[in-house]
C-alpha cells in the first residue's frame, strides 16, 4: 500500500489491520499476537509520526475482541474517513496470555511484568515498528471490563507517558477474577497492601493530584456494577485534578455496548492526543478537574 501511494500520491481508502507479536521480557506467558491498526494516512509519502492508542481486552478475552466484537479498526476508520485518512493507531495487546487469565495489568509473581510490557514494551514497539509519535503525551490507553480498570491504573501510575484514558464498564479497584479484596491482595500483590494501594485508583486519587490528564468513563445503564463504579471513580477523578467525562447510556456490559463506548470517545480521544480539532459535541458530560 505504501508503494501504491509513492507512486500514485493517494491516500488510500482503507487502514489495514494485522495480527502481529509483540514479545516481552520477565512475564510468565507468551503474549499471544496483538492486533495492529493503522490508519490511511500512515501510509503517507510523508510518513507521519502519529499518536497511539492502546485497547485492553478483559477477561475473558483475548486482543481479537477489539476488532471480531468489538469492530474498532471499523469505527478508527469511520472517523478517519471524517478527518482527511487521519486518525491515532491502534494497538491490541495481550494482558492475559490466556483466554481466563485475570492479571489486572500489575506486575506480579503470577503473571510476571505486564504493567511494564503494557506501558514501556508495546509503546517502545509501536514507535520502533509503526513510526508511532516519540511527543509527550502520544499515548492513550483504553479498556472494556477488566480492561478499562487497567487503562486508569495504568494511566494513574504512569501518569507523564500516559496522560489520557478511557475506562469502559471497569470496575473501581483491581479485582483478581471473583476473588475480595484481601484474596486480591494475596494473589497479586504477594500480601503487600501498600502495593495494591499503589495500584488501587479510589486510594490514589484521595491521595495525590493528576493536573493535566484526562480521563473518559463510559457504562451502560443495565450494568449494575459498573455504573456506581464509574459515577464515584468520575468524581474522584475530577476532585484529584483530571478533566473528565461521563456517560451512562442505555446498555449491558457486552460488546454491542463496547462497541459505541469506543465510538462515543475515539473523537475525544483523538483531540486529547493533539491529533484531530476539539469535537463540536461528545456524548458525555464533561467537566474541567478541580484545580
Amino acid at each position: 500500500m505504501r508503494t501504491q501511494v509513492a507512486g500514485t500520491g493517494q491516500l488510500p481508502d482503507h487502514g489495514a489491520t494485522l495480527s502481529i507479536p509483540i514479545p516481552g521480557k520477565n512475564l510468565k506467558f507468551t503474549p499471544r499476537p496483538a492486533y495492529v491498526w493503522v490508519p490511511p494516512a500512515w501510509f503517507a509519502r510523508s510518513h507521519p509520526q502519529l499518536p497511539v492508542i492502546e485497547l485492553l481486552h478483559g477477561t475473558p478475552g483475548q486482543p481479537s475482541d477489539w476488532t471480531r466484537a468489538s469492530y474498532a479498526d471499523a469505527t478508527a476508520l469511520a472517523f478517519a474517513e471524517q478527518h482527511k485518512g487521519m486518525a491515532p493507531i491502534l494497538v491490541m495487546p495481550d494482558i492475559n496470555g490466556s483466554l481466563d487469565g485475570d492479571s489486572e495489568c500489575v506486575n506480579s509473581t503470577m503473571f510476571g511484568a505486564v504493567e511494564t510490557y503494557l506501558t514501556k514494551t508495546v509503546p517502545d514497539f509501536m514507535r520502533k515498528k509503526f513510526n508511532a509519535s516519540t511527543a509527550p503525551g502520544s499515548i492513550a490507553v483504553a479498556g472494556l471490563s477488566e480492561g478499562g480498570t487497567c487503562a486508569m491504573n495504568m494511566a494513574l501510575t504512569n501518569s507523564k507517558e500516559i496522560p489520557v484514558f478511557a475506562n469502559y464498564s471497569g470496575l473501581e479497584s483491581p479485582t483478581y477474577l471473583s476473588d475480595n479484596k484481601e484474596q486480591t491482595i494475596q494473589a497479586l500483590f504477594g500480601g503487600s497492601a501498600a502495593d495494591y494501594n499503589a495500584h488501587n485508583a479510589p486510594y490514589l486519587l484521595t491521595k495525590q493530584r493528576f493536573t493535566g490528564m484526562a480521563g473518559w468513563f463510559e457504562a451502560g445503564a443495565q450494568d449494575k456494577e459498573s455504573v456506581p463504579a464509574a459515577r464515584a471513580l468520575q468524581g474522584l477523578a475530577s476532585n484529584a485534578g483530571i478533566d473528565t467525562c461521563i456517560a451512562t447510556p442505555p446498555g449491558a456490559h457486552n460488546f454491542d455496548f463496547w462497541t459505541h463506548a469506543f465510538s462515543d470517545s475515539l473523537p475525544w480521544l483523538s483531540w486529547k492526543l493533539k491529533l484531530t480539532p476539539e469535537p463540536q459535541a461528545v456524548p458525555a458530560h464533561c467537566v474541567p478537574g478541580n484545580r
